[in-house]
């Protein structure tokens, strides 16, 4: 997947991706990382999900970064919420109360951008990426977040020889290699979904395992 790939899919509302609804697994474990009103929130790759002003109603900061500007306005504008632009010279930032949307590039964000960021909540980014790119971006990730970042990553499984991605199939023992030097990492929940849409049986898949990870910063 390059940019001019993920941007297409956005210009023909190729976004089977997308998920309308806050994430029923986001409401259920967010409490396990006693987070506080005004805590950080980063979330990768973003799209327009409604996370985000979930998130925001919890009384979070909410830091985005998103390469597609029809997918921010598309957010702002289904939410209704307004916002402020300014421009640097790597993101377009809009910014509304405690939200804040970057469009531009994941490898362009640099600490700063993100402050004391308290958790990364990676619902579709790692997914969304093949698996020559997923080390790169683990790397950037950890090289980003600071010392103080937990991390709640839901992830899909299944024989990529079945489907071509995106979302990539990405498995418990990639995810341990990628992340288990920084962080603990414990499965929340692991469930099969190949028949919640009938669309990943017309695709030709026979499984696909949604798993959820808490990722605890190691001492």
């Amino acid at each position: 997947m390059q940019d001019k790939d993920w941007l297409s899919r956005w210009q023909k509302n190729q976004i089977g991706f997308h998920d309308s609804e806050v994430n029923s697994h986001l409401t259920q474990y967010l409490p396990n990382y006693g987070l506080k009103p005004g805590n950080t929130v980063f979330l990768p790759l973003c799209g327009k999900s409604s996370d985000i002003a979930w998130l925001a109603q919890q009384g979070f900061q909410i830091i985005g970064v998103e390469l597609s500007r029809i997918a921010i306005e598309a957010f702002f504008a289904e939410q209704e919420i307004s916002f402020q632009l300014s421009e640097s010279e790597r993101f377009v930032a809009r910014k509304n109360q405690n939200i804040c949307l970057l469009e531009g590039n994941f490898f362009d964000v640099r600490q700063d951008n993100l402050g004391d960021c308290k958790l990364v909540y990676d619902r579709a980014a790692l997914i969304a990426l093949d698996q020559a790119d997923r080390q790169r971006y683990v790397d950037w990730m950890l090289s980003i977040i600071g010392e103080n970042a937990d991390m709640m990553l839901i992830t899909l499984d299944y024989n990529q020889s079945q489907m071509n991605g995106p979302p990539f199939a990405v498995s418990e023992v990639e995810v341990r290699q990628l992340y288990e030097q920084t962080f603990k990492i414990e499965i929340l929940k692991q469930t099969e979904i190949v028949d919640e849409s009938t669309r990943w049986r017309e695709k030709g898949l026979s499984s696909l395992v949604e798993t959820v990870f808490e990722l605890r910063r190691k001492e």
